[in-house]
């Protein structure tokens, strides 16, 4: 029976913990030195209940993923919150505020000043490092307390934040590095060991490139993917979609799991859950002649879904050509073109592919708005076609990484058969006279990566078991994918991308030879293999201090140009002879915008003004 690290130690050693303020002046934890500190054992119950608050930063996924091009944030009951997610706001006091987390940071320097063992003392610097590391993420600065304070610290009560990103990744990549030279190689599920800490310093490494352009982080970032490789510790998988269910929980590719337990978890409690999952009963599906869901109560799906992957993502997983076997875009294949013709746009009026509940095209679909012409791409099935069904022309021979990420038309979810043409059952309009979204897609798709079965089904208060992947081997051969083409090797490159494309994928390998073309196979690996994920974001940041062929031959630190434009939906019609692609345009969605102060985020003004209040002069970060 595996054996799990869990997060839930608050109360194993009589711990008491007050309230913490902006200068570090408090927790003063109450502890008994000998209970905690004089016994491994105790020492290890402190350090597993610090993983809370340090590592768990990287959990969650769906909120992250809706602020790049591979999804969308959609709740009509908060139109406020669009079309970016308010911790992605002008507001400097409701923005992504970090604060300080300084009583997770005094817990980090307890560990590292009073472990007796030197491998537990580097464990500290590895949740210390990802703390600093989450931090600069988002801000590019924070407090660097490296010490446990005491009341008669008068001098270090003052220490002001770090002066920027370059300042702040010598202190996470400090702490890194001294964990991976002295962490155990082997470790139980759900907690870190040597190569987590690679895996963490690899990305961390790519990050502070990035913002520093100082080669030594490639250097650094190799070393430690070539380490995690060379361990042959860890292997991809062939099941890609199991990494993230209950039955790949210990897969041999996961470096580092987060772990909840059913005892201590409902599906409420899991976002990549309760609200990707949709809310629609039978009433509803009979309403528009859709087919009813098998469950006896018809309700299957109870949940409160608002993230959804959109035709963005979709458009990046490639398919088989059934005629040569190559892998190209859905629309570019034989099969698709032998069978599917270029409708007219302009021949689309209000209500011309459906009228049924709501009328599609709507008014805001038609015309053109300051992104371009909102409806995209327009297809019907031929008169001749011998397939015409456009749904499987669209789906068929995707790249398998697809069918474990996305539940599209006519696939199969938590035991129910999916309809996401129009007036089918899970279509975006199924359940009120709109076409998006109280409870139900934006885009005409859901996410299935990470959502696994419960009994008796997904519901807020039915218990289940969890796991976030924090890192894991595929993650590594995109970084070092990524360092390649850093370093104009774009051989190298291809060859770390096609780990995952073949064995993933399932897809011929990539044949890009140039820089260029390598980039776009690259972009485009990293999208569908780490989707759904919380990565895509801060890859997007780095692609755009890039410049060039990593951010569409845009001037290092430009407008990031995919984080600035629109996304798009797909409409099937009932019969599924005909698809209409366009911009999401509910609650202004379409009005995306990438501006370059947003390579760093504000550091909260509260947090500004409280240490200001204080005698500590900061400065906020430029353009905020």
């Amino acid at each position: 029976m595996n054996k799990y690290v869990k997060y839930s130690l608050m109360g194993l050693l009589g711990i008491t913990l007050f309230g913490c303020n902006e200068l570090d002046t408090q927790p003063f934890e109450s502890y008994d030195d000998q209970a905690v500190w004089g016994t491994k054992e105790g020492t290890e119950a402190f350090i597993i209940k610090a993983y809370n608050g340090t590592i768990t930063n990287f959990n969650g996924y769906a909120w992250l993923e809706s602020n790049t091009p591979n999804g969308i944030h959609s709740n009509l009951n908060h139109l406020a919150t669009f079309p970016i997610d308010t911790r992605l706001t002008n507001n400097t006091s409701s923005a992504q505020g970090l604060g300080d987390f300084f009583a997770n940071l005094r817990e980090c320097n307890l560990i590292i000043e009073k472990a007796q063992q030197p491998e537990l003392k580097a464990e500290g610097h590895f949740l210390r490092g990802v703390l600093f590391f989450y931090q600069t993420l988002w801000q590019g600065r924070f407090v660097p307390i490296t010490k446990v304070l005491t009341p008669e610290s008068k001098d270090e009560f003052r220490t002001p934040y770090t002066q920027n990103p370059a300042e702040s990744y010598k202190y996470v990549l400090d702490d890194l590095t001294k964990a991976v030279n002295g962490m155990t190689e082997t470790s139980l599920p759900g907690r870190a060991n040597k190569y987590a800490a690679h895996a963490f310093r690899c990305r961390a490494a790519l990050q502070a490139y990035a913002y520093t352009k100082d080669t030594n982080y490639l250097t650094i970032a190799k070393e430690s993917g070539e380490a995690i490789i060379n361990s042959n510790k860890y292997q991809l998988v062939d099941n890609y979609g199991s990494m993230f269910l209950e039955e790949g929980k210990t897969a041999p590719e996961i470096i580092l799991a987060h772990y909840r337990l059913s005892k201590n978890t409902t599906v409420g409690g899991i976002t990549e859950m309760q609200i990707v999952v949709p809310n629609v009963n039978n009433n509803e599906v009979n309403a528009v002649g859709g087919t009813p869901f098998a469950d006896a109560k018809g309700r299957t799906f109870e949940c409160w879904a608002q993230y959804f992957p959109t035709q963005d993502l979709i458009d990046q997983y490639l398919v088989k050509d059934e005629r040569d076997g190559m892998a190209k875009n859905w629309y570019e294949t034989s099969q698709f073109n032998d069978n599917i013709e270029v409708g007219d746009i302009t021949t689309l009026t209000e209500g011309s592919l459906n009228t049924v509940r709501h009328k599609v095209p709507e008014k805001a679909d038609l015309g053109s708005n300051a992104k371009g012409q909102v409806i995209t791409h327009y297809y019907k099935v031929k008169a001749n076609a011998t397939e015409k069904n456009i749904s499987n022309l669209i789906y068929k021979n995707r790249d398998a990484r697809f069918y474990a990420t996305i539940v599209h038309d006519q696939s199969s979810w938590l035991k129910e058969n999916i309809e996401t043409n129009i007036c089918g059952n899970l279509w975006a309009g199924v359940r009120e006279g709109q076409s998006d979204s109280w409870y139900t897609t934006a885009s005409g798709y859901y996410w299935r990566k990470c959502v696994r079965e419960v009994e008796p089904r997904v519901y807020v208060s039915n218990p289940t078991n969890f796991h976030y992947v924090l890192a894991r081997l595929g993650e590594v051969y995109m970084n070092l994918a990524e360092v390649y083409l850093l370093e104009n090797n774009p051989v190298k490159a291809v060859e770390m991308l096609n780990k995952t494309r073949v064995k993933h994928g399932k897809l011929p390998a990539s044949t890009a030879t140039s820089l260029p073309d390598a980039w776009v196979d690259y972009i485009r690996e990293r999208r569908v293999e780490m989707a759904y994920e919380g990565d895509l974001y801060w890859s997007y940041l780095r692609w755009g201090k890039y410049g060039g062929d990593a951010n569409e031959g845009q001037a290092a630190g430009s407008v990031i140009q995919a984080l600035n434009k629109p996304v798009h939906k797909i409409q099937i019609t009932k019969d599924r002879t005909q698809i209409m692609i366009a911009q999401i345009t509910r609650n202004g969605a379409w009005e995306r915008t990438f501006s370059t102060k947003r390579y760093l985020m504000p550091i909260p003004q509260s947090t500004l003004d409280s240490r200001a209040a204080h005698g500590i002069k900061d400065e906020q970060n430029p353009g905020w």
